[in-house]
């Protein structure tokens, strides 16, 4: 009995190890990189750059292509005859 104790025991502890050199460094790696994007430094470096891709959109003659602007007009059309079904109702 003493035996299958230690086993066990020996058991749990390499799968402990295991796991902590497999899955756990990966979910530690995963919650570091969440905590960077919430750090106050990143969020403002993401509104700068939107900021800066915003404004080189609206310097630029022809923001979208033709093909793209009918997609986006259907797309529009779809949503709206949608919302009037809804306020029918």
């Amino acid at each position: 009995m003493k035996l299958f104790i230690y086993k066990i025991f020996t058991a749990f502890i390499l799968f402990f190890i295991l796991y902590k050199l497999t899955i756990g460094h990966t979910i530690r790696l995963v919650e570091e990189k969440i905590n960077n994007l919430n750090s106050k430094e990143n969020v403002e470096y993401i509104k700068d750059k939107i900021r800066e891709e915003i404004k080189n959109g609206t310097e630029k003659e022809i923001l979208i292509s033709s093909d793209d602007a009918k997609l986006l007009n259907n797309f529009l059309i779809k949503i709206q005859s949608e919302l009037k079904k809804l306020n029918n109702k």
